[in-house]
């Protein structure tokens, strides 16, 4: 078990790296790239990033958390969600800071300060709502681009499914905690309102998997009939 465990936080590490690449040429393209254009086009570049986790396999949360409402788990399966939640922590928020200390003298800065603010601007109820709501979003929109990959690997739909969930997550500003690590460590953006947006966006990410488990479990049924 401990080397189970040893695996996933290392490989948590790199799947945290692998989410800030992704955030970072989200970043990148909104700044340099002006209006619509530069969203679209980071949001589509973001799309590397789980593409870099679900090619190699590595042990990111939102990714595997799915997992758990599609069949009964091992122990140390369970365990390890936490293990490479820590581990992509780790990766994303070390990949944002020194994304910090090399542009915190450039205008790159803004377009990153302008994300942590809008990540933690939670003074009213709809606030709150609009977050858990977002989480939620991206949540089932990982799933659903995490199993069709792993349904069609490396094949033209596969490829395709992935990249288009991730352009709606991101497009749509649904909100990805690890991708928040990563914007709040580019931003030095870390107070209390920080902590709530991870912890939310945590859980509801969580939670977003279980509309796609249960029409994939539908389709299966409805096929076996």
């Amino acid at each position: 078990m401990a080397k189970t465990l040893s695996l996933n936080f290392l490989k948590g590490i790199l799947a945290g790296i692998a989410i800030g690449v992704g955030g970072f040429l989200f970043i990148i393209l909104s700044h340099y790239v002006d209006g619509e254009l530069g969203k679209a086009l980071g949001s589509l570049a973001f799309s590397i990033g789980l593409f870099t986790v679900c090619t190699f396999s590595l042990s990111l949360y939102t990714g595997k958390i799915g997992l758990i409402y599609e069949e009964k788990k091992d122990l140390p399966f369970y365990l390890s969600l936490p293990i490479m939640l820590i581990g992509n922590a780790i990766g994303a928020i070390a990949l944002g800071y020194a994304c910090y200390f090399i542009f915190k003298d450039t205008s790159v800065m803004e377009t990153v300060n302008a994300a942590c603010l809008s990540r933690t601007n939670l003074n009213t109820f709809n606030d709150y709502l609009s977050l858990m709501i977002k989480s939620f979003l991206c949540g089932l929109c990982v799933y659903f681009a995490v199993k069709l990959f792993a349904l069609n690997r490396l094949r033209f739909v596969g490829i395709l499914s992935l990249v288009t969930f991730v352009f709606v997550f991101v497009y749509c500003g649904f909100q990805h905690c690890i991708a928040n690590m990563f914007y709040f460590g580019f931003g030095n953006h870390f107070i209390g309102e920080t902590f709530i947006n991870l912890a939310l966006c945590i859980l509801f990410n969580s939670f977003g998997p279980i509309i796609g488990v249960l029409i994939f479990k539908l389709i299966a049924s409805i096929k076996n009939k």
